[in-house]
């Protein structure tokens, strides 16, 4: 098993090197299309995504921060690029990070972790919460994505534009992962026919799923990339960690979420 989460490369100012990086067979995202994606940096340096979960905290993979003073640590919310800032980004410290307590680092079992920002997001048109979910086994076709700053090859760079991808199949074969690697109840094993997959730095990028929520097709967040066997074969499904599982951790730790379309918080 190949995992991705201790690399570092150039983020923002020091972008990298004028890398062209992707999600493998991604597209770039618009403006307002993704506002639920952080970047999160270590000392500048882009290290993996999340979701906003409200003002104060942003969901990521365990694996993320696991080991690592969070006084390095920034989110960036509100961007599509790493070389052109964008109107309404905004860069904030860490005043606080947790993961989940049963959480292993060589099996990655329990990857999900969350960030306390050092104050709060305020919303608008590209910074928005985004709801999670569970998956909707009778949604098929499934309408699902991918979201994040990857790489476009094994051992690449980080993308400088955010992008996204298809992924169509979310009960993928996962046998050739072990039985600690792989707990159905606690990921998902999701791939893709279109040549879709996540790469380095794509560690707690969401995957999203359109599903009857709360009585209405929406599209929310099921999962957060965790792990694969690296991304030079596209055909091999990667492993999310399944969000559902974490709900009353996530609400003890960082309270209820926030509504899409929120205003602002008050300073």
């Amino acid at each position: 098993m190949k995992t991705f989460c201790n690399c570092i490369v150039e983020h923002k100012i020091r972008a990298p090197h004028g890398g062209t990086g992707r999600l493998i067979g991604g597209t770039m995202a618009a403006v307002g299309q993704f506002p639920f994606i952080p970047s999160v940096s270590r000392n500048d340096q882009h290290l993996c995504a999340g979701f906003i979960y409200n003002e104060k905290w942003v969901v990521t993979s365990a694996k993320c921060i696991y080991g690592k003073p969070k006084e390095e640590f920034k989110v960036l919310v509100g961007a599509l690029s790493f070389v052109t800032p964008d109107p309404g980004e905004q860069s904030i410290g860490v005043f606080d990070m947790v993961y989940f307590p049963q959480y292993d680092d060589v099996t990655q079992k329990h990857d999900v972790a969350l960030i306390e920002v050092s104050k709060p997001i305020l919303f608008g048109p590209t910074t928005q919460p985004m709801p999670y979910g569970e998956i909707d086994e009778l949604a098929q076709p499934w309408d699902a994505k991918i979201v994040g700053w990857g790489a476009t090859f094994e051992d690449g760079l980080p993308s400088t534009r955010l992008r996204w991808g298809p992924i169509d199949n979310l009960a993928a074969d996962c046998s050739s992962y072990d039985t600690e690697e792989y707990i159905e109840s606690l990921m998902i094993c999701a791939g893709s026919s279109s040549g879709v997959s996540p790469c380095e730095y794509d560690e707690g990028t969401p995957l999203t799923h359109v599903t009857n929520f709360e009585g209405i097709q929406k599209e929310v967040i099921i999962g957060i990339m965790s792990k694969n066997q690296g991304c030079s074969n596209a055909t091999i499904p990667t492993i999310y960690t399944r969000l559902p599982a974490y709900s009353s951790w996530l609400v003890q730790t960082a309270g209820p979420q926030a509504s899409p379309n929120v205003l602002a918080p008050q300073l």
